[in-house]
């Protein structure tokens, strides 16, 4: 008998042992799918992400954080639905995790289910009364959902935490705009145009819309002009964009993205564009006026970027590949004169005149730096020349 009691206490012993080390064994896998996604996540590879966050929550499927984490990767993907779910499973286990709720709110936004990411966005502002983002988003949706006298009331509040955020005065725009309040509206989608990047181009359609209502049709369509041309950038970068992920060696796709990014004004960004275009330009033997071209380019980027020193170099390099070229002297006079060279700046200004007499803005930069230096009798010529080729362009506009 004592025997047998002591076999039995063995087997219990054993079989304990044998369900903690199939316990340490589920917890080491555990550690080892989260850490992996992690690193999957950091590297951006959202389906080795997504399955080992799943093989993870299959261990253990309490874990409200990776729960998270694995709804972020499914957004990433644009599997909605599937965020949903897995989000909606993490809120039960943590139901006052406010990123977790402003996370769920936007999927439901993404698909259109307005009413659905009411509720959790005002979760979030009970729970963090200043997390903009919660406001703005709010502030959409009752756009969206036409309840335009509440949306003013939550994107007025979003303004107070945001106010250079260019997205909540459109919205505000719109807001008034149907509320039939044109002058608010008005004012509204200024500051969109104002705060917003250049190719903003939805507050210049709600803008106006807004003339239009008031009757003024000039101010209309001259917005309308505007929202149409910016519409046409966009779909131009979109199209010379994907030419040149296609083919990566196709000069005329960068060079027509270069083009399009400085009519958007977009300097730091088209930088490495004139360089890829000096590059493949260079390799496939371009016309020497193409190659000046993207050196001029890039010279005006830097420019524009305040960066006269990185400026200097492609400048004078457009105009040794094509020296009779009047703005390109404009553009090398202009980064002397950023760099305090004014005797420089003042020698290739008068090149560029000698080019090109009737352009009026070479005779105002000289005007300037000859009255930066005193000499005021030739500034006033320059000046008066200015004011002639002007009012002659301006005849001829017409």
């Amino acid at each position: 008998m004592r025997n047998s009691l002591i076999i039995l206490l063995i087997l219990l012993l054993c079989l304990s042992i044998s369900q903690l080390s199939a316990e340490n064994d589920d917890h080491a896998e555990y550690v080892k799918q989260v850490e992996q996604g992690f690193l999957y996540l950091f590297q951006g590879d959202n389906q080795a992400t997504i399955k080992a966050f799943e093989s993870a929550l299959a261990i253990d499927p309490n874990r409200y954080e990776i729960l998270h984490y694995l709804g972020m990767s499914y957004a990433s993907d644009s599997s909605w639905n599937k965020a949903v779910e897995v989000y909606n499973r993490s809120l039960a286990l943590k139901p006052d995790n406010i990123e977790l709720l402003y996370s769920l709110a936007i999927v439901y936004f993404k698909l259109n289910q307005w009413e659905d990411a009411v509720e959790p966005l005002k979760s979030v502002i009970s729970l963090s009364p200043q997390h903009a983002r919660a406001y703005e988003v709010l502030g959409k949706v009752y756009v969206k959902l036409r309840q335009y006298t509440d949306a003013v009331d939550v994107l007025n509040k979003a303004i107070v935490l945001k106010p250079n955020a260019a997205g909540n005065y459109y919205e505000l725009g719109n807001a008034h705009l149907n509320l039939k309040s044109y002058p608010g509206a008005i004012d509204y989608f200024k500051k969109a145009i104002q705060y917003g990047p250049p190719d903003f181009a939805d507050p210049h359609f709600g803008l106006g819309t807004a003339y239009q209502r008031i009757g003024n049709r000039d101010k209309s369509r001259e917005e309308m002009q505007i929202y149409q041309r910016l519409q046409k950038e966009a779909a131009d970068y979109e199209r010379f964009t994907r030419l040149t992920r296609v083919d990566p060696n196709n000069l005329d796709g960068w060079t027509g993205l270069a083009g399009v990014m400085m009519r958007q004004k977009k300097y730091k960004r088209v930088i490495p564009v004139f360089q890829k275009c000096i590059e493949i330009g260079n390799a496939q033997n371009a016309p020497t006026g193409a190659i000046a071209s993207y050196y001029h380019g890039l010279s005006q980027a830097f420019i524009n970027i305040r960066y006269p020193k990185l400026a200097l170099e492609p400048a004078q390099k457009a105009i040794q590949l094509l020296p009779t070229q009047d703005r390109f002297y404009n553009t090398l006079g202009s980064v002397y004169a950023m760099l305090g060279d004014v005797q420089n700046a003042i020698s290739v200004f008068r090149k560029a005149v000698e080019l090109n007499e009737e352009q009026p803005y070479y005779h105002l930069n000289l005007s300037k730096l000859y009255k930066s230096i005193g000499n005021h009798k030739l500034g006033d010529q320059h000046y008066q020349a200015y004011e002639h080729f002007l009012l002659q362009q301006k005849k001829a506009q017409k």
